[in-house]
């Protein structure tokens, strides 16, 4: 596989590799972490008669366990590129069905990602996947990923706080007060939340803890993906991190 390497300046290196797949793939080294790993950004771009693509995936380079960083990285990966080749397969077919009439060509597929907090012990950010394929709207599906970055490893809910803690009850309390001030905004006025689950999605954003839904989870589509803040320090020192 053939490569070409452009030094931009001092810090930024972006990196096209040539490949049979029709994209360019580029690694820009200027968003990184403080950490002994730093996060780069892979891109894929398309630009077909029939699907508009432009997807940047957050990856981790560096680090000192090589086999936990590229478990990460696979992690990531595995959560982006499937949708987006099947949103591709699915574009072109329809495509190449509707040759006479075309319905509203070309689709699209979007992937953002934001780092929302970089402290010493952990990283915190989500990625936004983004496809119209048709119908009335596209739809957006948001992974969260928060890294230990001493033990170079995903944390769940529960890693976030001491052993012991009832986390979850102080958590499904501040969800149900917020959901109380606007009850109109969920369905049936708030009582599809049954409480946060086991491998509950959520990120760190500087102060404040996230718990969010996905479009449709507990409330209708004009709400976007439903999101919680909940101060760390409610926690006390049982948050650990």
């Amino acid at each position: 596989m053939g490569y070409i390497v452009n030094v931009i300046g001092a810090l930024g290196i972006s990196l096209m590799l040539s490949t049979a797949y029709p994209q360019q793939l580029l690694i820009n080294s200027e968003l990184q972490s403080s950490s002994e790993f730093r996060i780069v950004e892979k891109s894929i771009r398309k630009d077909l008669d029939y699907l508009k693509e432009d997807i940047k995936i957050p990856q981790l380079i560096g680090g000192n366990d090589e086999k936990k960083i590229n478990l990460i990285n696979s992690i990531i990966n595995k959560n982006i590129l499937p949708k987006a080749n099947e949103a591709e397969e699915i574009s072109k077919q329809y495509f190449d069905i509707n040759v006479q009439e075309k319905p509203r060509f070309p689709y699209e597929v979007y992937s953002t990602y934001n780092i929302t907090s970089d402290k010493n012990s952990f990283v915190s950010f989500y990625d936004d996947y983004y496809e119209y394929l048709g119908g009335a709207h596209g739809l957006t599906s948001r992974t969260s990923y928060t890294i230990d970055k001493n033990k170079e490893e995903l944390l769940n809910l529960k890693d976030l706080f001491a052993s012991g803690y009832n986390y979850a009850d102080i958590i499904n309390n501040e969800i149900r007060e917020q959901i109380k001030k606007n009850p109109q905004d969920y369905f049936d006025s708030g009582s599809e939340f049954k409480g946060i689950g086991e491998n509950q999605s959520f990120y760190i954003d500087d102060d404040n803890l996230v718990i969010y839904y996905q479009l449709y989870e507990i409330a209708p589509y004009v709400k976007g993906i439903p999101e919680f803040k909940i101060p760390l320090s409610t926690f006390g020192k049982n948050f650990i991190y």
